[in-house]
């Protein structure tokens, strides 16, 4: 399902941070700081028009946040996991929550993505380099912010188990979906409480 279902203006204008693609997969969407960036297939990140379509986004509002240290060194894998720590403190569990997550610092070994747009009729997504596929962006060194969610650990066919960021670079020169990372500095935020999350398109339930 490529077609728009919303709009960066409906689902971001009042949200903390949100993730997105853009209609017809044309670009990864990342709102942070008030400003929504599209990351298409060249990895050159541009300021999202409120009237952008997106077939998918997930927005929080509101919210506070508990804020930690990383540690030098830490993976995708843990971060994740401290970001379960977090929700432990605070007797929660990402079992039955989406939690908010901001990562904000230095980072190596970063391996950033988007998605060539593409026009009806639709294709199934390739595989990498291909016209329908991903295109990866590899960095030794980065610097920026990384920001998405925690989500359950379920296979329901509406979002992707576990952490799922997208970046913006401090310079917005670069950006996309996160694949991997190693922290070198970085502090994490994490919104546990009052977050809601809109995941616009899901029938409506009975």
């Amino acid at each position: 399902r490529y077609e728009s279902v919303t709009t960066v203006g409906e689902t971001f204008a009042d949200a903390v941070l949100g993730i997105g693609v853009a209609e017809g997969v044309d670009g990864e969407i990342i709102h942070v700081n008030g400003t929504t960036w599209r990351i298409p297939a060249d990895g050159v990140p541009h300021r999202a028009p409120a009237d952008l379509g997106m077939p998918f986004a997930v927005a929080a509002y509101g919210g506070t946040p508990v804020t930690r240290d990383v540690p030098q060194g830490s993976s995708m894998a843990d971060v994740t996991a401290l970001v379960d720590q977090v929700l432990a403190a605070e007797a929660l569990h990402h079992d039955y929550l989406v939690a908010a997550v901001e990562l904000v610092g230095d980072f190596s070994d970063v391996l950033l993505r988007s998605e060539h747009g593409q026009t009806p009729p639709y294709q199934p997504l390739g595989t990498e380099g291909s016209v329908t596929g991903e295109v990866r962006f590899p960095f030794d060194a980065w610097s920026g912010t990384l920001a998405g969610f925690r989500f359950p650990d379920v296979a329901d066919d509406i979002v992707i188990p576990g952490l799922h960021l997208h970046g913006i670079s401090r310079d917005h020169t670069s950006g996309g979906h996160c694949h991997e990372m190693t922290v070198q500095r970085a502090r994490l935020r994490v919104w546990v409480d009052d977050v809601e999350v809109d995941v616009p398109g899901l029938p409506v339930a009975a």
